[in-house]
Formats: structure tokens, sequence, C-alpha cells
């Protein structure tokens, strides 16, 4: 697999990028720092030259909105990209819900984690496949109707991001939507959840 991990902080980068070729020898990871939250025709010409598989972007709370308003500029159709968010995962939703080929991963997701997400990267592409909802996926969108946080939930249902990351591709796809916040709309709409 083909990585560029792309940061404002030098610092993040080159130990992600450490951290990565230590668990996983044969993937080739690259990174590209920027030095304002705007990407360029520059970067997209990087990503076409390296064949890249995933961006891995870095973002900070202040700067989400501005990066993602700028990469949806320079992107091509082919590009996976990752965001990595501190939190406000529901805004960063907001942004992407109409963005194939783009997920967002918290922070404080575990190295381990984030390598099996990245390996099982399936963007919020929507797909044609029909899906059943299990009982902890309609508990975990009733927690996220009632506005608990994805470190909440992972944190009171004992659950990994990866676990969460599958509850959430198997809502989004029996809805047939974009993203989980849609999601709790058509459950309450299908009294699959209740006020």
């Amino acid at each position: 697999m083909k990585v560029l991990i792309v940061s404002m902080s030098t610092l993040f980068i080159e130990a992600l990028q450490i951290a990565i070729q230590d668990k996983r020898p044969t993937w080739q990871v690259d990174t590209y720092p920027i030095q304002a939250p705007i990407f360029n025709q520059a970067l997209l010409k990087k990503i076409k030259e390296l064949c890249i598989d995933i961006v891995v972007i870095e973002t900070t709370n202040q700067h989400f909105a501005l990066i993602i308003e700028s990469l949806k500029k320079v992107k091509g159709p082919e590009i996976d990209i990752m965001l990595l968010v501190d939190s406000r995962m529901g805004e960063v939703y907001h942004h992407l819900k109409d963005e194939e080929r783009w997920a967002s991963v918290t922070k404080n997701t575990g190295l381990d984690e984030f390598l099996l997400l990245m390996e099982s990267f399936k963007s919020n592409t929507p797909h044609l496949v029909e899906a059943s909802l299990k009982e902890l996926d309609k508990q975990i969108l009733k927690d996220l109707a009632v506005g608990h946080t994805f470190e909440f939930i992972q944190r009171t249902r004992g659950l990994t991001a990866e676990e969460i990351d599958q509850v959430l591709y198997r809502i989004t796809t029996y809805f047939k939507v974009p993203n989980y916040i849609e999601s709790i709309s058509k459950a309450f709409e299908q009294k699959i959840i209740a006020y």
C-alpha cells in the first residue's frame, strides 16, 4: 500500500511515518508538510506521481473546515482521503456527506486500530448491498441521537475504533445514506429508534 501523510506538523508526520513503517514494513509511506491549511496543485501532482492509495491528512479543530474546502478544490476523483481529526466528528461528517472516497478517524485511535482501518478503508461511498441492523447498531444509533461522542460510546460500550467503524458502515449501508447523521433521521422516521 502507498500512503501519503499530510500535516502542518513535521514532527507528527515523521513520527507517524516511522510508526507505520515499523508495523507495516512493506508499505511505502511518504510525507508532505504544509505551511498553511490550504492545499495546492503541487499536492495533487505528488499524489499522482507516487500513485498513492490513501492520503492521510492530520487536521486541527480550528482548521478542519478550511482544509476540507481546500481539498475539494484540488482532489481528483480517484484519491482516497482519510482525515485525522481531534473531535467534532459530527461537523466533519457534515462537511464530507456529499464527498465520495473520504473518511475521518479520531486522533485518539490506537496505531494498530488505525492501520486496520486503513487496510479496510471503505470511504463513505454508498454501496448497493443489503444490510440488516444488529441490536448493537440500534443502541449506538440511540447513543448518537442523544449526542454521545464516539469516544464516549467506545469507552462505555467497550468497543474498539474498528468495531465502531463497522457499526457505522452497517448503519449507513442499511439506510443507504453517506453518513451516520442522516441515518439518525431515517431511524426516527422508520421508528427504529424513538425520542
